[in-house]
């Protein structure tokens, strides 16, 4: 059984959080609307995370590990739009180890717009003959930022810091959307990653897989607990 290939993605991220990556260029980052329509939701809740999905995505069992090399899958959860021919419709989430010395929080990686270029990149250079080998770093910048659609950054419950980032990529001639949202807790990275063809996502499901990056919340253990009520002192006697 093949790993989704947004496993290949996330096993890399480590590499792209590197604050020597040439395409560290601070631009500025507008945010998605507060309110999107959706097409109605299905929640997700589990004891580390939790999110709304589409409805018409259920959940697709996964390997817990490539069962070539034997490598543990960092795929956690994979839902797929379950009506007819739309089964490449994906919601993902990965989870990814920090090495010790590693990213504390997704602003380690850059900002929000930064990091989105940094995503694309990554998407680039794992294409058969890289095109970034074609033209000039210049070239290869501007073609990255063309495909970002949009970044923004919040925060949750527990202080943790969200980046979700919007962009295209290409497969097999056809443009696809990805809505990828990252956070850091307890030592790992969390990726939600949608991936939806690019006019369905523009004429149908593009409200509802924003309001789904938006929903993500991961639980951190070392998230602060809300403080119990003080009990009154007992009344002294005599």
């Amino acid at each position: 059984v093949e790993l989704p290939r947004r496993s290949a993605l996330a096993l890399g991220l480590a590499a792209i959080a590197s604050p020597a990556s040439p395409l560290n260029i601070a631009t500025t980052s507008p945010a998605f609307a507060e309110d999107a329509e959706t097409i109605g939701t299905r929640e997700w809740d589990f004891k580390t995370y939790k999110l709304a999905a589409p409805a018409v995505y259920d959940e697709v069992n996964v390997p817990l590990a490539n069962p070539a090399n034997g490598v543990a899958s960092p795929t956690v959860l994979l839902l797929k739009d379950t009506r007819p021919a739309q089964a490449g419709n994906t919601i993902q989430l990965s989870k990814q180890t920090i090495p010790e010395g590693g990213i504390k929080s997704v602003r380690d990686i850059g900002t929000a717009r930064e990091t989105a270029e940094k995503l694309v990149a990554a998407e680039e250079t794992r294409k058969a003959g890289n095109p970034f080998n074609k033209v000039s770093p210049e070239k290869a910048l501007e073609n990255v930022r063309e495909k970002v659609r949009d970044a923004y950054e919040r925060t949750g419950p527990g202080g943790l810091v969200y980046y979700t980032a919007e962009y295209t990529k290409t497969v097999a001639t056809v443009e696809r959307v990805i809505v990828s949202t990252l956070v850091v807790a307890d030592g790992t990275l969390y990726t939600l990653t949608a991936e939806e063809d690019k006019g369905r996502f523009e004429s149908e499901m593009g409200d509802a897989l924003k309001a789904c990056a938006r929903s993500f919340e991961v639980v951190a253990e070392g998230a602060a607990a809300p403080e119990p009520a003080k009990k009154a002192a007992p009344a002294k006697k005599g």
